[in-house]
This record gives structure tokens, C-alpha cells and sequence, in this order.
């Protein structure tokens, strides 16, 4: 690999966790674009030709957020179990950042405008997330016939979703009042048929 090339993505990764840090901290109208290249050692510049401007910059310290979650030591078969304990520590680490969290769940009501820059990336984002959910509902529901859930996998991966993203906007106005880890993993195991 060239050495620019890996100077260049040491640079964008410099720059996305000065904002993950300053976007947690100050939101995204109190963060400037000058105070987060200048925390991550570059000119204002530099952070433009790299991410365009702050929706970008918002997007791709998302982006990063959710790679940090993803597990880098799977098994050779994934289980229910698995993947509702690995949505329960992205809860739990969800937890951890909520300046993140409270702003994405802004972003995310935000991007409800047809015409807002970042609606496309969190449709695939939640797309994702469903599409995971409803294949575990739907192989466990395989193997157990009398399931007595009404909606369908696809329905009731977006209801999860969508509960999920509640309680973390619920324990941002209340905060520790729930266990929304545990709750996540509750819904989950539920409905995956494992309690």
C-alpha cells in the first residue's frame, strides 16, 4: 500500500474519532468543523477534502461507531443466542456514548424528510439490522411451528428496531431508569424463541 494511501486513511480515522468525541460531547450544531480538525491535528482544509462537510462527517463517525461493534471472533455457527447477546453489548456500548446515541436518534427523526442527506444511509443502516432480526425470527420460527406471533419476521424486526431506538431515547430524558442492554436482549431472545 502506497504511503500516502495509508496516510490518508490514518488522517480520515484521526478525523472521525475527534468528532465521534466532540459530536458526543456538544452535539452536532455546538461541534465545529475547525475545533474537530484542530483535536485531530489537521487544518480546516484537510477535513473538507476528506469529508465534504459535517452531514458526511456525521455519517461516517456513524459508520465507524457501528464497525466498532461488529464482533471480530465469530464462531462457526452463528445462534439466536449469539446474535441477541451481540445486539445487547451494542445496546450496552450504546450506553456508553449516549451524546452519540441522542444524536443519531435526532439524525434519524431528521432523515424522516425525503430530501435529507443522510435518509438513504440510515435506511441501509436499519435495513441491516432488520434483515438480521428477520432471518433469526424467521430460521428459529422454522423450527418451532406454534410461535403465536401474528406479525410477520420482516414486522416484527422492524417493531424491535424500532423499540430499541425508543428506549434509547427514553434513557437519554430518564437516564438508568431502564436497562435497555437487558431489555434489548429480553426482546430479542423472545422473539427469537429462546426463553
Amino acid at each position: 500500500m502506497p504511503e500516502g494511501y495509508a496516510t490518508g486513511r490514518a488522517t480520515k480515522q484521526s478525523i472521525v474519532e475527534s468528532a465521534a468525541a466532540a459530536f458526543a460531547q456538544k452535539g452536532f450544531y455546538g461541534a465545529s468543523l475547525r475545533s474537530i480538525a484542530r483535536e485531530a491535528g489537521v487544518d480546516h482544509s484537510t477535513l473538507l477534502h476528506h469529508f465534504g462537510n459535517k452531514t458526511a462527517l456525521l455519517l461516517a463517525v456513524i459508520e465507524w461507531h457501528d464497525a466498532e461493534a461488529m464482533p471480530t471472533d465469530l464462531p462457526e455457527t452463528i445462534s439466536a443466542a449469539f446474535i441477541a447477546d451481540g445486539f445487547a453489548a451494542t445496546a450496552a456500548r450504546n450506553a456508553e456514548t449516549p451524546g452519540l446515541v441522542q444524536l443519531l436518534s435526532v439524525l434519524t427523526a431528521e432523515a424522516g424528510a425525503e430530501n435529507h442527506p443522510a435518509r438513504e444511509t440510515l435506511q441501509r443502516r436499519h435495513e441491516l439490522v432488520t434483515t438480521v432480526i428477520a432471518w433469526t425470527i424467521s430460521s428459529q420460527r422454522a423450527e418451532h411451528e406454534d410461535h403465536g406471533d401474528p406479525l410477520s419476521p420482516d414486522e416484527r424486526a422492524a417493531v424491535l428496531v424500532a423499540s430499541w431506538e425508543g428506549l434509547q431515547v427514553y434513557d437519554a430524558l430518564h437516564p438508568g431508569k431502564l436497562d435497555v442492554p437487558a431489555l434489548v436482549r429480553a426482546m430479542l431472545r423472545e422473539a427469537f424463541l429462546l426463553d
